[in-house]
């Protein structure tokens, strides 16, 4: 059909397309704060999603019989001018998301609907997810092959951990790390296909657990070796430039003794892959699937849901807070706790003051010297045997798993940890959900760790972003 053969005269009416909808709510959950128009026009035709910005990108593509799709992807203004510096890889993955999701549909164009709700069955739309974060990881996968044999290969690698996540191997909650690198230039002396070959090792997983050994896979799907942490340079070549692993915030961090306290989160992997490139993936013990892109936290499955990791926050913190050190520290602490299984409040406020007759007494570790040792509480006295005179990430996560909130000022000193806040609305929403909230009326702003991961951000007692679980309503 040409544009001569498009009959004007007759109003626009979009063809059904369940599966295109299905794919515009799967991207709106990969990235926060997102809207995504998805609009049907004949070739020749201009689209018209109604979505447009400097945080906007689009794409078209063929769609149901006789009809071309477009799916645009807008960032709301605010958030698009947060994600302005500091956040270059995820603006690259927004760019290529809405070509992967039309990828993805045109995998399931056919596919049957229920015939009551007029939607993808929910088997289908739970593959439809991981399709598109296939698509959207491919891209990052270091091989000569096409699109589609990368995309066929994380698909692989999705479904493997998948697999894994619902398997006990000897009384174990399985953990498995994998990065995808061409780092040996030497054919294999064995073929060995991941994860294919892998599968029928039972104890695989064991050996490549993510936390003291990571497998290597090349971009054609072949294991070649493993990685182990004090062995962590020995792979690099003369290309690769051996920079310090950095933390989530983007922070370099201090020595391989200090790094082993992020193990559970996956910082093998993302050393791995901040040292030799490529996509590292990592199953976590709670079930949870990272993937990482040099170092850092790129896409993460949670509840058989995707969503990026905002790799942002650290910038996004500090711009909150006007600069300074506690933003790192805090943002890496949060990283910790949430792949700890704990829940905490993490909070930066300008200055000691900001929490004078919010915090008692007995909670601020800042103030412990001024109080008379005669007329000490056993809380008090507890501050002087705690060493965070000089505060990094890794002490503040275990003062923040604690019940109560820790606090930091804008220069990274500690002034609170275990402390209660009052809230009114406790009633209403969970205490630490009201807590955070109030805390953030006072404080420049406020981490809330829930149990189940989730890093949600407060300011000015509303919620700012929501990182890794659903977008605030």
């Amino acid at each position: 059909m040409t544009a001569a053969d498009i009959d004007t005269s007759q109003p626009h009416v979009e063809p059904p397309d369940p599966v295109g909808e299905a794919v515009t709510r799967v991207l709106a959950g990969v990235m926060f704060g997102a809207s995504v128009g998805l609009s049907h026009q004949h070739p020749g035709e201009d689209s018209h999603t109604g979505l447009e910005g400097p945080g906007s990108v689009s794409a078209t593509a063929s769609g149901p019989d006789g009809w071309e799709t477009t799916c645009t992807v807008c960032l709301d203004e605010r958030i698009a001018g947060l994600l302005q510096e500091g956040s270059e890889p995820l603006m690259e993955m927004l760019g290529g998301l809405p070509a992967a999701g039309l990828r993805a549909a045109e995998r399931f164009r056919g596919t049957a609907v229920d015939p009551v709700t007029g939607r993808l069955d929910p088997a289908v739309r739970r593959a439809l997810r991981d399709v598109v974060a296939a698509e959207v990881l491919a891209d990052y996968v270091p091989s000569s092959a096409d699109q589609a044999h990368k995309a066929a290969l994380v698909g692989e690698v999705i479904e493997y951990l998948v697999e894994l996540s619902s398997t006990r191997v000897e009384s174990h909650d399985l953990t498995h790390g994998v990065l995808i690198a061409d780092v040996l230039e030497e054919d294999p002396r064995l073929l060995f296909d991941y994860p294919a070959d892998v599968r029928a090792a039972k104890r695989a997983p064991l050996l490549f657990d993510g936390q003291r050994s990571v497998l290597v896979v090349d971009g054609h799907g072949h294991a070649r070796t493993e990685l182990q942490w004090h062995r962590i340079d020995r792979l690099a070549t003369d290309d690769v430039t051996l920079e310090p692993a950095l933390s989530p915030a983007g922070r370099r961090m201090a020595s391989p003794r200090r790094s082993v306290a992020l193990v559970e989160s996956g910082s093998l992997v993302a050393a791995a892959s901040r040292r030799l490139g490529g996509l590292g993936f990592f199953l976590r013990a709670d079930r949870s699937i990272w993937t990482f892109l040099s170092g850092r936290p790129f896409l993460v499955r949670r509840g058989e849901h995707w969503s990026a990791f905002p790799l942002q926050l650290a910038a996004l913190v500090e711009r909150m807070i006007g600069g300074g050190e506690a933003a790192g520290i805090v943002v890496d602490a949060a990283f910790i706790v949430s792949g700890d299984r704990g829940g905490a409040i993490l909070a930066i406020v300008d200055d000691a003051s900001a929490i004078d007759g919010t915090v008692p007494l007995k909670d601020r570790y800042d103030l412990r010297d001024d109080v008379d040792p005669l007329a000490m509480r056993p809380e008090t006295k507890l501050h002087h045997l705690i060493d965070a005179k000089d505060i990094d990430d890794v002490t503040l996560a275990r003062l923040a798993l604690l019940d109560g909130a820790t606090i930091v000022d804008r220069d990274g000193r500690l002034l609170a940890y275990g402390a209660i806040v009052d809230s009114a609305d406790s009633e209403h929403e969970g205490a630490r959900t009201a807590a955070a909230k109030s805390l953030s009326k006072t404080a420049m702003v406020v981490l809330k760790v829930s149990a189940d991961g989730d890093i949600t951000v407060f300011r000015d007692g509303r919620v700012v972003a929501t990182l890794l679980g659903p977008p605030p309503l």
